[in-house]
């Protein structure tokens, strides 16, 4: 099943991967270990600013009870603070003194956001690898396009 132009998806149903894909866009995993549910998330810059992280977190809640204490969450490989420019955004950006433009930290603005959550911090990974910089392993669409390929993260529950 290929679902297009969702931004998260979850599930409680072992053998099933839910997977999002990026190109600099920030992949959050979740998953529940008190409920045995987990969820796959597309945060880019839209997606962060709107608080994608916090709907989800709001549905899990909603559909299976889950409580931020009990969930693991990973921020996987996507673009970093020093190569994002993007908007004025005082806790997570930085302004460049070469450009003049400001650069936002989606790691952070994330990690955040899980934490206001409930998430405990020793439960919150994030890879720390920019896919900007990172070009050579990863795929980078404001490096190498639009149009360059993806990155696949996903998570399931094991049967």
């Amino acid at each position: 099943l290929l679902l297009r132009g969702m931004d998260a998806l979850i599930t409680n149903v072992p053998g099933y991967c839910v997977c999002v894909t990026t190109a600099d866009c920030v992949p959050v995993l979740l998953y529940d270990k008190k409920q045995h549910v987990v969820a796959a998330v597309h945060a880019g810059w839209k997606g962060t600013v709107k608080h994608i992280v916090s709907h989800v977190m709001d549905h899990l809640n909603k559909m299976f009870g889950t409580q931020g204490e009990d969930v693991i969450a990973c921020i996987g490989p996507s673009i970093s603070l020093e190569s994002f420019e993007g908007f004025d955004m005082s806790l997570i950006s930085m302004k460049k003194k070469e450009t003049g433009k400001y650069h936002i930290d989606l790691w952070e603005a994330n990690r955040i956001e899980l934490l206001n959550l409930g998430v405990p911090t020793e439960q919150i990974e994030v890879a720390g690898i920019c896919t900007y910089i990172h070009h050579d392993e990863f795929f980078s669409a404001r490096r190498l396009g639009i149009d360059s390929g993806r990155t696949l993260s996903g998570i399931m529950i094991r049967k």
